[in-house]
């Protein structure tokens, strides 16, 4: 315990009190005879400053004081009456008599004080009344109470009366209820009974002016109203139960010596009148009693004047009780090691703002490493927290945590040699509450340095290598994200890994530190290694596939030892469906598989072209140049007679790649392919290149393939008519030697003509070929007769094509004629422009010499209101 308040005796003997209230240093007396008596009590003494010898014939049970309006509510022959004490000289001069309180046995009060736009303060008073078995409620407007029309029926006389916000808390001689006033009708909830084993009064006080502090037993309850605010006409509440203490978000009840007669509330101390004494309790701490008054044991009223002032009364006694000076308090309270206490009654000081927040963090800081030193360490991490301490001292109490001190001062805030010595269990508790604190701090500096660049970096860098440590202690899978947040020491926690064998969590933090070479080694080295979590070449595939463009040589270089062991999953780090690999520097990549690994070339640049539609020229005919070199590869060990069944899947990739691609090369590739094999492959790059005479010499001298040489005349027809007539002169004209050297000529196609295939392509395409163009290739030797067909069909062409013509000519003659009149009708319209005539846009006249446009409809303006209007049309 210390001493908060010293007790000073006003008034021994006189009148018989009844009744009590006090402001500031005003304390109002109401005596058994109807009497009012003011006393102003300061350093200099007691002074009566107004008295009322017959204020009323009754006694006067209850009184209110309202400071700022200067009123003073009277209960007296069970009515209100309200008197002015803002005039000395006026001794509580009579202002009005609420004649619809008649029957009142109790009041309570709710003032509220607002400040408008302009700066006046307006202070709204409601009062609720008990009168008999019900609750009426009054506001005070122009010198007079004013019914607000709403009452509350009760089921019993009530005892004690309060009122806070939109809740009235009731009490009866037998248990407490709240009424919810906010909604229509007021909604009614059942706390608890006043005692669960004797009938007791009821006592209810006002708790930090918005809570509410009830009695029960030796216990004092203190209820949250807010809770009981109903929400839409319906409570969502969680209610007390009856004979329940304890309600949701309120504190823990404080435990008195004996049932409270009366309280009071005087930040931050709840006074008390027990059985015996007037006792003096906190609301923290686990000692609550803070000083035992003895002598005030007569006491029948207490009363809250002002902060740090509380007058007490009995029958006929006075007293004064005031709050010790805070310094002398705070002194007695940190040697006692009542910090939390020390805390509030600093916070109510009248010391400077600055210096109180000085004051306050010292004591936290006190508090914190005593609850360190008492392992309490969650606790202490908070108290931490409250004192905005530095988060680098605390992590000086735990020496293995930081492996050299701070550079710089000393520092006198936290001594680190207080700190206890912690066992593995105490270690472990430390850890996570360090772990909570840090991660908060976290918070505080990466705000710091995204909103005003301010934070150092390296206090970052500090508590996440601390954190790193910590949840390698307790929590190791919290390890791998913090790394990815990318601020802890290297190498620091490089030595803290390595030594907790976290390999993994290892090649994250060279990931996020960018030392891609040595996670790159890290994981090489593993993946050959039985059981590493590392094991296997994937880590490596994804890490390299991640890298982009920026480190192309590093992805080179280790994608070279798992291309090596396993080249299928190797290839993938150049074609997997990522935007990484997609936008990798495809020619670069190509060198380097043309370089070190040709094997894969192929596989690569279908991936690209087939998967990623790529369009470059110099990759399709690269392509294009593997393919036919593996193709003649093929083909030569077939010619020495082994079995090649990748032959035919790999030729046919060839030729579609050649029909297909519309964008190699076909006079490139057509220089490297050979003259004596793959003549089917070489007619397709001679079609791209539109020699249509070697293609169809190809197709009909070598290949003997008619079908192939009349689908590509039909193919090419539209942009080629004579197309089919060379097609039939290539075989009307058999060739006397090979084509190529060292390619054998079709025996179907030479030395003779083919005179079957040359009249069913004459009679099939015999509109498309002309007559005089073929006939002096035909053989001397052909019957006429066999040409009928042809000849019928071609004639009848060449007639049709002529009456078309003619057609045609007659035609246009016609138009022609047609359109010769039409103009020669216009050029014979005339109209008369005199100087009487006006422009109907703009009204004015025509001068001599001025420009003009005319209508179709006959209509003539200006030019210049002409190109008036056609602007204006353009921009609509």
């Amino acid at each position: 315990m210390h001493q908060a308040y010293n007790v000073h005796s006003i008034l021994k003997q006189g009148v018989q009190i009844e009744s009590i209230a006090a402001y500031g240093n005003h304390v109002i007396l109401g005596t058994r005879s109807g009497q009012l008596i003011m006393y102003s009590v300061d350093e200099r003494g007691v002074d009566m400053r107004m008295f009322n010898k017959n204020f009323s014939r009754k006694p006067i049970t209850q009184m209110e004081v309202i400071a700022a309006e200067n009123l003073l509510f009277v209960l007296t022959d069970n009515m209100i009456q309200v008197c002015d004490i803002g005039r000395l000289e006026s001794n509580f001069a009579f202002l009005h008599s609420a004649a619809d309180t008649k029957g009142c046995t109790l009041f309570t009060m709710d003032v509220d004080s607002q400040k408008s736009t302009t700066g006046e303060v307006a202070t709204f008073i409601r009062v609720c009344c008990a009168i008999r078995r019900r609750l009426v409620f009054f506001f005070w407007k122009k010198d007079q109470l004013d019914s607000l029309q709403l009452s509350i029926e009760l089921s019993d006389v009530p005892k004690s009366l309060c009122w806070v916000g939109h809740a009235v808390c009731v009490g009866y001689k037998d248990e407490y209820v709240v009424y919810d006033i906010s909604c229509n009708t007021p909604k009614k909830h059942d706390l608890f009974l006043t005692s669960s084993s004797v009938s007791r009064d009821p006592c209810i006080c006002l708790i930090r002016n918005n809570m509410l502090g009830i009695s029960k037993d030796k216990y004092l309850v203190i209820v949250d109203p807010s809770q009981y605010k109903s929400k839409d006409n319906a409570t969502s509440v969680d209610e007390v139960h009856p004979g329940g203490m304890e309600s949701k978000n309120s504190l823990p009840p404080l435990l008195w010596s004996s049932p409270l007669l009366d309280l009071v509330w005087d930040d931050p101390f709840a006074v008390g009148r027990v059985n015996n004494a007037i006792e003096v309790r906190s609301l923290v701490g686990k000692d609550t009693l803070v000083q035992s008054i003895p002598e005030l044991e007569k006491t029948r009223f207490l009363v809250h004047a002002d902060k740090g002032t509380i007058f007490a009364a009995a029958t006929s006694e006075l007293w004064c009780i005031r709050q010790v000076e805070i310094p002398i308090q705070r002194q007695q309270l940190l040697q006692q090691k009542k910090f939390q206490l020390a805390i509030e009654v600093t916070q109510i000081s009248d010391e400077a703002a600055e210096d109180k927040a000085q004051t306050i963090r010292q004591i936290h800081m006190l508090y914190a490493k005593e609850l360190f030193t008492n392992k309490e360490f969650a606790a202490a991490m908070k108290e931490f927290e409250k004192a905005s301490i530095d988060p680098y001292d605390v992590i000086r109490l735990f020496p293995n945590l930081v492996p050299e001190p701070k550079p710089g001062t000393e520092d006198t805030t936290v001594p680190v040699s207080t700190a206890p010595q912690l066992e593995d269990g105490d270690l472990e508790n430390a850890y996570l509450a360090l772990i909570e604190f840090l991660a908060l701090a976290r918070q505080r500096e990466v705000v710091k340095l995204r909103d005003t660049k301010s934070s150092s970096k390296s206090l970052l860098e500090i508590i996440d290598t601390t954190l790193l440590k910590c949840y390698l202690q307790t929590n190791d899978s919290l390890v791998a994200p913090l790394l990815r947040l990318n601020q802890c020491h290297l190498e620091e926690s490089e030595k803290t890994l390595k030594k907790h064998n976290k390999i993994s969590e290892l090649s994250i933090l060279y990931q996020m530190k960018g030392k891609h070479k040595e996670a790159l080694k890290l994981l090489q080295e593993q993946a050959g290694i039985e059981g590493s979590v590392l094991q296997g070449r994937k880590r490596t595939i994804r890490y390299l596939q991640e890298l982009g463009t920026d480190h192309l040589p590093l992805i080179f270089e280790f994608a070279d030892w798992v291309i090596n062991e396993h080249p299928e999953e190797g290839l993938s780090i150049f074609t997997d469906e990522l935007i990484e690999v997609e936008s990798l520097p495809r020619a670069k990549v190509l060198d380097f598989l043309i370089t070190k690994h040709k094997s894969l070339i192929i596989p690569y640049l279908e991936h690209v072209i087939t998967e990623w539609s790529d369009t470059n020229t110099l990759r399709h005919n690269v392509l294009i140049k593997q393919y036919r070199e593996q193709v003649q590869r093929l083909l030569l060990q077939q010619e020495k007679g082994e079995e090649v069944p990748e032959l035919k899947p790999l030729r046919a990739k060839l030729y579609k790649m050649l029909k297909d691609s519309s964008v190699y090369s076909p006079d490139r590739v057509l220089e490297e392919f050979p003259t004596n094999m793959l003549l089917e492959e070489r007619a397709l790059i001679l079609g791209r290149l539109k020699k249509h005479e070697k293609v169809l010499a190809i197709y009909i001298q070598v290949l003997g393939d008619v079908a192939k040489a009349r689908a590509y005349a039909e193919a090419n027809y539209e942009h080629d008519k004579t197309i089919f007539q060379t097609l039939v002169k290539t075989i009307m004209v058999p060739p006397t030697e090979p084509i190529y050297e060292g390619v054998a000529l079709h025996p179907d196609f030479s030395p003779e003509v083919n005179r079957e295939v040359l009249l069913e392509l004459l009679n099939t395409y015999a509109i498309k070929i002309d007559p005089i163009e073929i006939f002096e290739f035909l053989p001397a030797d052909m019957p006429m007769h066999l040409l009928e067909k042809y000849m019928g069909k071609a004639v009848r062409q060449k007639l049709a094509d002529k009456h078309h013509m003619q057609m045609m000519c007659g035609l246009l003659e016609a138009e022609s004629n047609r359109l010769e009149a039409a103009l020669q009708a216009k050029r014979a319209i005339s109209f008369e422009l005199n100087e009487n005539s006006v422009c109907p846009e703009c009204k004015k006249r025509f001068p001599s010499q001025s420009a003009f446009v005319r209508y179709p409809n006959g209509q003539i303006v200006h030019l210049s209101c002409h190109d008036r209007l056609a602007r204006a049309a353009a921009q609509q």
